[in-house]
């Protein structure tokens, strides 16, 4: 009998620790409580009482919140009303695939800026910047992906400071933060610039990612501007999945759940660092604090294509890490771990086999 494939390529949380009977409850809760509300068109930008709740959590009225059918969603409409086709957009390099997708359909200028250990390379921004600014940056600066490095204080002050210099916008895409597994909380930068900085964010891996329930905080003309495109797109959101999860958080369920998270994702996180010194000590990788993901650049020599193809053969599902990159022959040895889905023994079993086909 063939050995298992281990799926090493898709950041996915398990479905064992989705809170099945708890949001069973609380959709019933809700439409009991709110039907006539939330299976009605709704021409708003969203659940009026998860709007406050988020708005509360983030310090905030109502009316700098938008709820959305996923984070990705609203940094579409983002793409359609910040940017003009023939625009500059700045991302890091690596980034969020899809975000990379999102700006192109918008028609920008995609330019990568490199990583480092503790965020985007300033010299290397600032020689862009002499080029021209972007109207648009975006930025994963916790725990990001898909690298795993989270964004440094100092970092965060610089690029805030620029985009009030420069006068661009910022998306700070931040699914992860509530996902911290060690060290301390770093200020967001929508907390250091929050005139110029949209923050992003879903309850996709807090809760359950087919919830497709994602949110921005900014600035209260800009999600204005954000809602009425989104009421043109598609009238009102889902609003069933909204009463749901603020029935869920309104009961104070999110935080114990987000504890549970935390306990099966740490060790995992570890057991990914450890294996990576064991059998890959010739690459280098970041130390994450929390998140989904580690990026590992491999040794000189690797080329993806034919990795990816020996990666069958040994049964081990892998990510095409040039995806991740504006200029993909810059991730030709790049390749993201995602921990959140394998067990410990099937990270060690699949570092084995990947240092084998190296």
């Amino acid at each position: 009998m063939p050995q298992p494939v281990i799926n090493l390529s898709r950041g996915m949380p398990p479905v064992e620790l989705f809170p099945t009977e708890e949001l069973i409850e609380c959709g019933e809760a809700a439409l009991r409580r709110d039907g006539d509300v939330l299976l009605q068109y709704g021409r708003s930008p969203g659940y009026a009482p998860l709007r406050e709740w988020l708005g509360e959590q983030h310090g905030v009225g109502p009316e700098q919140v938008l709820i959305g059918n996923g984070s990705l969603e609203i940094l579409s409409f983002a793409t359609q009303t910040l940017l003009r086709p023939g625009d500059r957009a700045f991302v890091e390099s690596p980034s969020y695939d899809r975000a990379i997708t999102m700006l192109r359909r918008a028609g920008a200028q995609v330019v990568g800026i490199p990583m480092e250990d503790d965020g985007m390379d300033m010299a290397a921004l600032d020689g862009e910047l002499q080029r021209g600014p972007p109207a648009l940056m975006y930025l994963i600066t916790d725990f990001h992906n898909p690298t795993g490095i989270t964004t440094s204080l100092e970092k965060r002050a610089r690029l805030a400071a620029l985009a009030e210099e420069h006068g661009f916008w910022i998306a700070e895409d931040s699914p992860y933060r509530l996902l911290r597994y060690e060290g301390q909380d770093i200020p967001s930068l929508w907390s250091l610039a929050p005139e110029r900085v949209l923050l992003l964010s879903s309850f996709s891996k807090l809760l359950a990612p087919g919830l497709r329930l994602g949110y921005a905080v900014g600035p209260a003309d800009a999600i204005s501007t954000l809602a009425n495109w989104a009421v043109d797109t598609y009238i009102g959101p889902v609003l069933p999945t909204q009463g749901m999860v603020y029935e869920y958080c309104r009961r104070g369920l999110l935080e114990r759940n987000i504890e549970r998270l935390k306990g099966v994702y740490r060790p995992r996180l570890q057991a990914v660092l450890a294996a990576l010194e064991k059998h890959l000590p010739q690459a280098s990788w970041p130390r994450p604090e929390g998140g989904f993901y580690v990026g590992v650049t491999l040794p000189q020599g690797v080329e993806m294509a034919s990795l990816l193809a020996r990666s069958e053969e040994a049964r081990l599902k892998l990510s095409d890490g040039r995806g991740f990159f504006p200029h993909p022959p810059d991730g030709d040895r790049f390749l993201r771990f995602p921990f959140c889905s394998v067990t410990p023994e099937e990270i060690e079993e699949g570092m084995s086999r990947l240092a084998c086909i190296l």
